[in-house]
């Protein structure tokens, strides 16, 4: 007899390859009986034979379902990247199945059924979707990582991007390169993750002693449309306290600010200084200081953490925190000491 494999023991039983995955790991979804089949089976097939995992040979296949909203597949900057590092990281052995979402649509009519209809030994989540839809994911009792998001009520492991030390980099820059007036530009996509950015920079203002103003904390910016900055710079650009520097929620609203500023003739870092966040804007003049995300290593860490959990179900849950890295270019100017 030839290689004997996953699905040579399923045609012996007449079951899917899923099952006979899910027995050998001890997952739960197959009948006690049946299990003892499966082993029995294995074992006289010489499948479990020198095994190094609990008799669990390395080329069982692992069925992943990843959900995450339908247009960051048409997003070729942030997303990605995260998608290759899930993708780089699963290798042949694991079979992703994926499953997109659409806003305000989708998220209301997805149930439980759908979400099991098709062979999945855990759930990737990525970024943001409601609580309503990740609550239905949850009941399914598979093992689940929610990646760029965070549910306090729901218990499951979490990857996210270090926000709030990346935003204490950005401050920190800004304040050695002795600017005082710092303005800080969200945007009204209302992501996971502008909002601990935004929590962080009200704190670090404070940790660093410099004063923040509501007039230039603008939350609900919106990409590539520059009117909204113009609005706001035309209303306000003349105030003796309009910031010298400003940090953006992400690079590309730091782009959409850095367009009106073009348009208004207003000089970045000669009149304006701005740090961006993400690293995915390579095409500004002068170019972007900004907070860089391992947008790859995001996607490995999820998908490393998720075979960890489905292979270990009973271990406390974790929530991780990828770290950032200041990257520093010519977007900000540094004043002259008073």
């Amino acid at each position: 007899m030839g290689k004997i494999t996953l699905q040579v023991i399923a045609d012996k039983l007449n079951i899917s390859k899923n099952t006979v995955s899910k027995a050998l790991r001890g997952m739960p979804g197959v009948s006690d009986e049946l299990r003892r089949n499966i082993i029995q089976i294995a074992e006289e097939l010489g499948y479990l034979k020198n095994s190094s995992n609990n008799g669990v040979q390395g080329d069982i296949q692992v069925n992943i379902t990843l959900v995450c909203r339908k247009e960051f597949f048409n997003e070729a900057s942030f997303w990605s990247q995260v998608f290759f590092g899930i993708m780089d990281y699963s290798g042949k052995n694991n079979n992703i199945s994926i499953r997109t979402i659409t806003v305000d649509k989708d998220e209301k009519t997805y149930s439980a059924l759908n979400f099991t209809s098709m062979p999945c030994d855990g759930y990737l989540v990525v970024g943001t979707i409601s609580d309503e839809l990740l609550l239905k994911i949850n009941e399914t009792g598979l093992p689940m990582v929610v990646v760029d998001f965070y549910n306090n009520e729901i218990e499951c492991d979490y990857v996210n991007t270090a926000n709030s030390r990346g935003i204490y980099k950005a401050v920190k820059y800004l304040y050695e390169n002795n600017h005082a007036r710092i303005g800080f530009i969200s945007n009204r996509e209302g992501a996971y993750s502008f909002s601990q950015r935004y929590e962080a920079y009200l704190k670090y203002m404070k940790h660093f002693d410099l004063p923040t103003n509501e007039k230039y904390i603008w939350l609900d910016a919106v990409y590539e449309d520059t009117q909204y900055y113009k609005d706001k710079m035309q209303k306000l650009y003349s105030q003796p306290d309009f910031p010298t520097a400003w940090i953006c929620v992400n690079d590309n609203t730091a782009l959409a600010f850095y367009n009106a500023l073009k348009e208004m003739n207003i000089s970045v870092p000669d009149d304006i200084s701005i740090i961006g966040f993400d690293n995915i804007a390579s095409i500004f003049t002068p170019f972007l200081t900004t907070i860089e995300v391992p947008r790859k290593a995001i996607g490995q860490r999820a998908v490393e953490q998720l075979m960890h959990r489905i292979n270990n179900p009973n271990e406390p849950y974790v929530s991780i925190q990828i770290n950032t890295t200041l990257v520093e270019r010519s977007s900000v100017k540094k004043l002259v000491s008073c």
